[in-house]
């Protein structure tokens, strides 16, 4: 087995961590501000996909499947599609964190399925958009 063969599994492990992302701002609400890692973007066709973050700024709290329950957390790191010549998106991947800036390990992570919906009309929605769709250009 070649020598790059072992370092496979590290490497799917660690895909879509925190750890190597390179956040870059993308608009702030009252609420939360957010952040795309412009590396994480990938095109096929007309669709990207493109990991960004949410982080609140007052610790937000829901209940989780059991065994877990109720969970505060100040970050969401979510695996977004977008669908760049119609308008649309979906949540592929959720990831709930502790700390700001997603850091640490998840406290939970969810698979969304979800149908491709179209881009809500606000500006950090758009924002998201544009910022997967024009590949981390702002």
């Amino acid at each position: 087995m070649k020598k790059w063969t072992y370092l496979l599994p590290v490497l799917l492990l660690g895909w879509g961590s925190s750890a190597w992302a390179d956040w870059h701002f993308i608009g702030k609400t009252p609420e939360f501000a957010m952040y795309g890692d412009p590396y994480s973007i990938q095109r096929s066709g007309a669709i990207a996909k493109v990991w960004v973050m949410g982080d609140y700024t007052v610790a937000q709290s829901a209940r989780f499947p059991p065994p877990l329950g109720w969970l505060n957390y100040f970050s969401v790191k979510e695996l977004k599609e977008f669908d760049c010549t119609r308008g649309l998106h979906r949540t592929v991947r959720t990831a709930i964190f502790a700390a700001r800036l997603a850091k640490g390990d998840p406290l939970y992570t969810f698979d969304s399925g979800a149908i491709f919906g179209p881009v809500a009309n606000t500006p950090i929605d758009i924002a998201q958009f544009k910022f997967g769709c024009e590949d981390g250009k702002r």
